[in-house]
């Protein structure tokens, strides 16, 4: 029980993270598509940063439980 709360905190936080990462990227699509400017180039280093923190922390249990050799699908 213990470990499935330390997943779901660790999922919340690559969510959390996710999206303030995210942020930047929006203002770059609304720069763009209001504006018609195009966006600052690091608004895709951010959105791919916080994609990639999603990712991350919704495998991480499957990361853990593929080096300890169990087989967690029952």
């Amino acid at each position: 029980m213990r470990v499935r709360r330390f997943f779901a905190g660790i999922r919340r936080i690559g969510i959390v993270l996710a999206l303030i990462l995210a942020l930047p990227a929006f203002y770059g699509f609304w720069t763009w598509l209001i504006l018609g400017q195009a966006p600052p180039k690091m608004v895709y280093a951010f959105l791919a940063a916080g994609l990639g923190a999603y990712v991350l922390a919704t495998s991480l249990g499957w990361i853990i439980v593929g080096f300890k050799g169990e087989d967690d699908s029952s």
